[in-house]
């Protein structure tokens, strides 16, 4: 019957064919051998067999020695990462020395030991199979990533084109309710689309960060018209505190579309039926400063953590990966983001903005 196991592959490199005949038969019964009798042949043969997972090398042969074939051998991208452990009956320290300095990861003085011998081989053979397989899943992960930017590059700009298109309509429906209910779900549908591929952008360092003048003004009041059906089914009034009617951020609008839809749906579903939620906004001085307060405080348990990824927590009460994602943009922003527990009753967050 053939075994179906592959065998790992070892190349001995040596000038003296009865020691690649010992090294071999104290290796066949594990591994798949190959052999050269010279550098020339063994370079030939690493470069054309991309399974050989270790080199055995002599270091003493004519022509070309082992430590000029293992500094040619590491000097090739294509046979650079195979180990190669010196065969040698060199016991200085200074051949050993430089052996491992060019790149050797181990040396066997002869004559061979038996158990030395496998023993080397065999850690080096598994190191070199688990950095294999380490290197395969960083693969896979890197792809996966691609893979997963590049859905949701598509996503992100298929959907959004459409969906702009049905809030620009939307006033233009007769019936105010549904209109409000449709701008509501609309952007709660482009709050989702924009956390997921630039959150993941922001934690990998590569989101393009392109600042306008972004009016928050106008913005608090989108954001307020998406909860609306939230606010009137609990009966919440908004109280806006603002020393300009219009007040300009230095930042992105998409960005900041998402922290403050977050905020203010936070702050409804926190709060309790027939209550108020105040807002304040002020610039003060290079600084934009926004501050948004209801009734009910934060959970003190997750009050440490909940700017953190994956944060337990009361959903009921608005907290979470909202917050995580609020606070990841508003940092990408040059801005941030903090919270105030007020006489445990009142919950405030407070944004600052570079002002434009």
């Amino acid at each position: 019957m053939t075994d179906s196991i592959v065998k790992p592959t070892i190349l001995i490199v040596d000038d003296e064919p009865a020691n690649i005949d010992i090294a071999s038969a104290l290796l066949k019964d594990k591994y798949k051998v190959k052999a050269a009798t010279n550098g020339t042949i063994a370079l030939k043969i690493a470069k054309a067999d991309s399974n050989i997972e270790l080199i055995l090398l002599d270091i003493m042969m004519p022509g070309m020695d082992g430590f000029e074939v293992c500094e040619t051998l590491k000097a090739d991208a294509q046979t650079e990462k195979i180990p190669v452990i010196f065969l040698t009956a060199k016991t200085e320290v200074s051949d050993m020395a430089k052996g491992l300095n060019i790149g050797a990861v181990d040396y066997i003085t002869k004559p061979l030991q038996p158990e030395v011998l496998k023993a080397r081989v065999n850690t080096h053979v598994s190191l070199r199979e688990s950095q294999l397989a380490l290197e395969e899943q960083v693969h896979t992960l890197v792809e996966n990533a691609k893979l997963r930017e590049d859905i949701e590059k598509l996503t992100h700009h298929d959907l959004k084109g459409p969906l702009g298109v049905i809030l620009f309509e939307t006033p233009k429906i007769a019936d105010k309710q549904i209109a409000s209910s449709i701008e509501e779900s609309v952007n709660n549908v482009l709050n989702m689309i924009n956390n997921t591929l630039d959150i993941f952008k922001i934690e990998n360092g590569t989101y393009p960060f392109s600042p306008d003048m972004v009016d928050l003004n106008r913005l608090i009041q989108s954001s307020i018209k998406g909860v609306h059906n939230l606010r009137t089914k609990k009966n919440i009034e908004f109280n806006i505190n603002s020393e300009q009617t219009s007040t300009f951020m230095d930042a992105e609008e998409l960005l900041c579309l998402s922290i403050f839809n977050n905020l203010v749906k936070n702050a409804v579903e926190a709060s309790p039926d027939n209550s108020t939620i105040d807002i304040h906004i002020r610039e003060q001085g290079e600084e934009i400063e926004f501050k948004i307060k209801n009734q009910g405080a934060i959970p003190a348990d997750i009050r440490d953590t909940i700017f953190e990824k994956y944060s337990s927590s009361n959903h009921a009460r608005g907290s979470g990966l909202g917050a995580y994602s609020a606070h990841l943009m508003a940092t990408a922003q040059n801005g941030s983001i903090d919270f105030n527990i007020i006489d445990e009753k009142y919950t405030e967050f407070t944004v600052r903005m570079p002002a434009y």
